[in-house]
């Protein structure tokens, strides 16, 4: 007969349901049981659409991470996870003395990244491997994406995207209307057929439905089109003598059921100056009305594919509390996706770094980005990837100009061209000269939407803040900067030096208040050939507004150049300078020596000095005022060259004088 409940002894029970229970409430001090609830650092996101969801950042030391043993009893099985990811995807990540970034959201996956230079910009994703069978409550699935970009799946995908756009009413910006003589492509590739050979022919200004390819040419020149060449182009060329990455394109355009194709290199007869002229100065148009434009992002020269195979994601073994086993899934992670805010999808690849794809992005109605990791589709209303398939309507690219243009305000329009030249001026050229060339389609669409006159670079009718830009403020890495050795542009261009460069955004409260100084009084612009928003032989123009006289000194400080502008009766005020900057000796027209500042050149020494410049208030705000610092020119007596810009009290310039002065 069993004893009573109140005569038995309590038992302490060792169960592995308890300790497993035990487990479960014991929190890794280290990674939180990667689990984005109950930290101190845990963020509620409250306006989440169906219930409120936690997020959670960690950082986490790289040394202490790796000494965590798989095999090592009490070791917390979700450190473990962490570290087998950061094996499989970061060589060399042990014994680095860096951070370890991880990313939780609640339902999500987990983003896992490293503070240091040979890491930089790369990012890991961890996810369960089927959203039904998740191996712990918080973490989330992902989507599926092939691992060929060439698979059924991959164009599948493709096809959704377009089908999607060009049926959906709501895309009315992609709706384009074109007149064919004027903006057709003089060329296109016939891609062939079975019994067709491909080829290139003349379009005639008839319009045809093609695709357009936007690529990197790298060192090695791809197949082009010459003088010498072009009879035999038009007759047959062989698939097997076509780069890898053309040979990609002519599939993708099969695939899609079209049979034409643009390729700038085989479209324009690149030993003629005057088709080049005149097949550049319809960038605009060629893009714009390309049926897709495909995007050969991680591509750096023709020899690659864009048809190729990703890196497979690998699986991670782990093994819950009660010694169920789950395989997790960890592949590599492209952030690229636009946000809620205006910022839009951010490809990565060594095309994002060429300055002409930049307008080949921007110009396009519909893009294909083939990136390293997956393919992403833009166009002018909404965006989509493999990773996020859903169609998102969010800004994009190809809607930057577009939207700016619909507003109808002339701000929006002029701040969308700042961006844009932002955007561009971090871009490499292989060739210098193509500077302005290379962003005249974006420059057409603005001319049109505004009618203004465009100034190399500037715009008649943003004058003042369009002068205003300065150079991006440089790191101690960057080292001296100089001017360039060939004259490119008029030095109050941006385009006069090969620099990222930056303008200043007014709040909504400065926008009311904020005015122009100067009056423009006449202006000179010289293109060089026929694209009359490209390359120039000469450009100045000639403006009124107040102006001191000062003085500038350059001093080396910790490493970095800076220079000060003292004006009479006020404190010293630091400029942004275009780039290093010299003291020189120039004849006036009296025949007389005088001093005064110019941009330093690669072969000059760099020294301190101190020495007489001009000041020219160029906008007005409410409380304080912008302009540019200028020194006597060398290349034309009597006018004078921009050295960077500056800012200061409206205080500062009580004494002023007003001048006509011409800059060059």
């Amino acid at each position: 007969m069993p004893l009573p409940k109140s005569l038995r002894r309590p038992v302490r029970r060792t169960s592995s349901a308890s300790a497993a229970g035990t487990s479960r409430r014991r929190r890794c001090r280290t990674c939180n049981n990667l689990d984005p609830r109950g930290h101190t650092n845990s963020i509620q996101d409250a306006e989440a659409l169906k219930e409120p969801k936690a997020s959670l950042n960690l950082v986490l030391d790289a040394l202490a991470l790796s000494n965590v043993k798989p095999t090592t009893n009490g070791t917390c099985r979700f450190c473990v996870v962490l570290v087998q990811a950061l094996d499989a995807f970061f060589s060399e990540w042990r014994g680095s003395r860096c951070r370890v970034n991880v990313n939780i959201k609640e339902k999500g996956t987990i983003k896992l990244s490293l503070d240091g230079g040979q890491w930089a910009g790369q990012m890991v994703e961890i996810y369960a491997g089927s959203a039904s069978r998740t191996p712990w409550p918080t973490l989330g699935a992902a989507h599926h994406i092939p691992v060929n970009a060439g698979s059924d799946e991959s164009f599948n995908f493709i096809r959704r995207c377009i089908q999607g756009c060009l049926a959906n009413p709501k895309h009315t910006a992609c709706k384009v209307t074109c007149e064919p003589s004027v903006s057709a492509p003089k060329r296109l590739i016939d891609v062939g057929r079975s019994t067709k050979p491909i080829r290139i022919l003349e379009t005639q200004g008839k319009a045809f439905q093609y695709i357009a390819l936007s690529h990197c040419w790298g060192s090695a020149t791809p197949l082009t089109a010459t003088k010498s060449s072009w009879a035999k182009l038009t007759v047959n060329i062989p698939f097997g003598d076509l780069p890898p990455l053309f040979q990609d394109a002519i599939i993708i355009t099969r695939q899609l059921g079209l049979r034409y194709l643009w390729i700038d290199s085989l479209c324009i007869i690149q030993d003629s100056i005057r088709d080049w002229e005149t097949e550049a100065a319809k960038m605009a148009s060629i893009y714009q009305n390309s049926y897709v434009t495909i995007s050969a992002t991680s591509a750096s020269n023709g020899s690659a594919k864009c048809l190729s195979d990703r890196q497979k994601p690998i699986k991670i073994p782990y093994e819950n509390t009660t010694k169920k086993e789950f395989a997790l899934r960890a592949r590599v992670y492209s952030n690229h996706h636009p946000d809620a805010n205006g910022k839009p999808a951010t490809p990565t690849g060594p095309l994002t770094l060429r300055a002409w794809a930049l307008q080949e992005h921007a110009l396009s109605t519909r893009v294909l980005h083939y990136t390293s990791t997956e393919l992403m589709f833009e166009c002018r209303t909404s965006y989509r990837c493999e990773c996020m398939p859903e169609r998102k309507t969010r800004a994009t690219t190809p809607a930057l100009i577009p939207r700016a243009v619909a507003s109808k305000q002339a701000d929006a329009v002029w701040a969308a061209w700042h961006r844009i030249v932002e955007q561009y001026s971090t871009r490499a050229l292989t060739m210098p000269g193509d500077k302005l060339p290379a962003i005249s389609g974006i420059a057409s669409k603005i001319r049109k939407a505004t009618h203004s006159d465009y100034l190399a670079g500037l715009w008649k009718s943003n004058l003042a803040f369009d002068l205003l830009w300065q150079r991006t403020v440089p790191t101690p890495s960057d080292g001296d900067f100089h001017a360039l050795e060939t004259w490119r542009a008029p030095s109050f261009s941006w385009s006069s030096l090969d620099a990222p460069v930056t303008y200043y955004t007014p709040d909504d409260d400065e926008r009311e208040t904020c005015r122009s100084s100067i009056t423009l009084v006449s202006s000179t612009v010289i293109p060089t050939g026929l694209n009359a928003l490209g390359t120039v032989s000469d450009a100045s123009v000639t403006l009124r507004g107040p102006t001191a006289t000062a003085t500038l000194s350059g001093r080396y400080i910790r490493g970095a150049w800076e220079y000060t502008l003292t004006i009479k009766g006020t404190s010293a005020i630091q400029i942004a300078h275009d780039c290093c900057l010299v003291k020189a000796g120039v004849i006036s027209d009296a025949n007389e020596e005088q001093w005064t500042v110019r941009r330093a050149k690669q072969n000059q020494t760099l020294s301190e000095f101190e020495a007489p410049v001009l000041c020219l208030e160029v906008a007005r705000y409410d409380d304080f005022i912008s302009g540019i610092v200028l020194g006597l020119s060398e290349q034309k007596p009597g006018a004078w060259e921009r050295l960077g810009t500056f800012a200061a009290e409206t205080e500062s310039l009580r004494h002023t004088k007003e001048k006509d002065l011409v800059l060059v």
